[in-house]
């Protein structure tokens, strides 16, 4: 078990590891780590489960018909091509992966072209949206909300890959534009999918059915594949 003093050394750690330029004056803290459970911890207004290897964090629905290159962005990123949007920072969303011992995959955009052996390597990791409507909570994969409207296929389940924003400067670049997960690929963005056509900023829409309604509050969950 992790206690809040290893978890918060750990975090200075990681922090060394991502650039940023921020979006306020005082977003050059980050936030305390707090624990609250058994493997449980709050950083910020992220809640992190160490023992399930996954965290989650507030959002909004914010897309339910029309093309989109984004499932996730920061409120000041390009909300208009994104399905969801958060307070959150890029940043924080890297963070929280080092904090768990996740390493980017920088090579993600290097073998987007190789074998499928290579591709069989990545560590993919599971997305979904959490909300509640009717007094009745529900959750279902990211991948479920975009269809492609070419053969009318739904994104591939569990194509995810934390690839890890481009770093230029000293500039983590995810945090410049907002972009945290990419359906269309996307280098500045903290993660990005592996789908075959999502090299295509042409095919992918929003699946109205089963999501959210527009405007309405969910929670963006993140799980992370078992330790190697």
């Amino acid at each position: 078990m992790f206690y809040p003093k290893v978890f918060s050394s750990l975090l200075v750690l990681a922090v060394l590891f991502v650039p940023f330029v921020s979006y306020s004056e005082d977003a050059h803290s980050y936030p305390e780590i707090s624990e609250i459970g058994p493997g449980r911890y709050k950083f910020g207004d992220i809640l992190i489960d160490q023992n399930n290897r996954e965290f989650s964090f507030a959002g909004t629905c914010n897309q339910i018909s029309g093309l989109v290159e984004y499932a996730l962005v920061h409120e000041d990123g390009k909300v208009h091509e994104s399905l969801f949007q958060t307070n959150i920072s890029p940043r924080l969303v890297h963070a929280c992966f080092l904090l768990l011992k996740e390493k980017p995959e920088t090579n993600f955009f290097k073998i987007l072209d190789g074998n499928l052996s290579e591709w069989a390597k990545l560590r993919r990791i599971e997305l979904s949206i959490i909300w509640e409507q009717n007094n009745t909570y529900q959750e279902k994969p990211i991948s479920s909300m975009v269809i492609n409207q070419i053969d009318n296929r739904e994104l591939a389940s569990k194509s995810f890959v934390f690839s890890g924003s481009r770093t230029i400067e000293g500039q983590y670049l995810a945090e410049m534009d907002g972009s945290i997960i990419a359906v269309y690929h996307d280098s500045r963005a903290t993660l990005n999918s592996m789908d075959k056509q999502s090299n295509s900023d042409e095919v992918w829409i929003a699946h109205q059915t089963g999501m959210p309604p527009k405007g309405h509050p969910v929670r963006i969950r993140l799980k992370l594949p078992e330790k190697e």
